[in-house]
């Protein structure tokens, strides 16, 4: 029996993709357990960062650290409100360097439907593999989150930001044509831009 705080699974790409839960004591290959039944239960909570037991306000977190921890500021749902760049803090300027002031990317993705969104560079793919995207493509290139958000922001006025995760969860999707999705997104011809991710789960 296996014990511990769930957290997002590790990913890893291949055909199938797999899927590993890092507990604190435990590391399990989730894929050994497709077609079987298993069961859970509920023990209590436990905040991700400060490991009291205490109810969980968002992401993980109690209602104070939510509120106090770098890891949970408002840059991180809203990449436009990034401020590193400017040498601003939010909560801890350390923190907010080291992953606002790196590579992004603005990309498009199938999961549900076409959805645009950012993520740091060295996430892809695992980024698109937790959103369950089927196929996706970068359309944009920046040296920061500040400017990722900006152009997610601009997008976000013609295409959603959001996944249907009850959607994501049945495979309900319609395939798209990825030469207008991306002549949409981007308002720029479709050849600059290539696909850069195909599921193989």
């Amino acid at each position: 029996m296996f014990q511990g705080v769930l957290r997002k699974m590790i990913t890893e790409e291949g055909s199938p993709i797999k899927y590993f839960l890092n507990l604190e004591n435990d590391f399990i290959a989730f894929n050994q357990y497709l077609n079987r039944t298993i069961s859970l239960s509920f023990d209590g909570t436990e905040c991700i960062s400060c490991k009291v037991e205490k109810p969980i306000f968002r992401q993980g977190f109690c209602k104070n650290c939510f509120f106090e921890q770098p890891a949970a500021g408002d840059w991180i749902m809203r990449p436009e409100l990034s401020k590193a760049h400017l040498g601003i803090v939010d909560r801890d300027l350390e923190f907010e360097k080291k992953v606002q002031l790196q590579p992004h990317l603005v990309y498009l993705s199938l999961s549900s439907h076409l959805k645009v969104g950012v993520t740091r560079d060295n996430q892809i793919p695992t980024r698109w593999i937790d959103q369950g995207a089927h196929e996706a493509v970068s359309i944009l290139s920046v040296p920061n989150r500040y400017l990722a958000g900006v152009g997610e922001v601009a997008l976000k006025t013609i295409l959603s930001d959001k996944t249907n995760w009850r959607k994501m969860l049945q495979n309900d999707f319609e395939p798209i044509d990825w030469s207008e999705a991306i002549h949409q997104g981007s308002r720029l011809p479709s050849k600059r831009f290539k696909t850069l991710y195909h599921s193989r789960s």
